[in-house]
């Protein structure tokens, strides 16, 4: 008798052993299963954003183009060249235009006995203004 009971014992250990095992193998499959749809969600996500990328970068290339930004400037924002006389160089001298008188309401220098004082606006910095043909 106390050998029967033994195997019964052993017999149960092994089926709970075998079905433990089997239920820890449909888990580790299903997350397997489950990591393997997301890992293509993944790669798809990222084949889209490369594509994304490439579209952007021919864009800004075409965007980098004078000959568009000038079309873009002259078609879309009505955008003209401007006439020399409204052309400055940041950093130069500022060279009267002919034609054209100062303002008779503007502020005189007054000058007083220890200094004087002059009303001309300060230099700027000497930065360079690129204008475009």
């Amino acid at each position: 008798m106390r050998r029967s009971g033994r195997f019964v014992g052993l017999w149960t250990l092994a089926v709970v052993a075998t079905a433990s095992s089997f239920v820890l193998y449909l888990a580790l499959r299903s997350r397997a299963v489950e990591l393997g749809y997301k890992l293509g969600r993944a790669r798809a996500k990222q084949a889209q954003l490369r594509e994304t990328r490439r579209v952007l970068q021919v864009e800004a290339v075409a965007y980098r183009n004078p000959e568009r930004i000038e079309a873009l400037a002259k078609g879309v924002l009505q955008l003209e060249e401007p006439p020399p006389q409204r052309i400055f160089v940041v950093g130069a001298p500022i060279e009267p235009v002919e034609g054209l008188q100062p303002k008779s309401n503007a502020p005189k220098a007054v000058a007083s006995a220890s200094a004087s004082v002059s009303l001309m606006p300060p230099q700027p910095p000497a930065v360079p203004i690129v204008v475009l043909p």
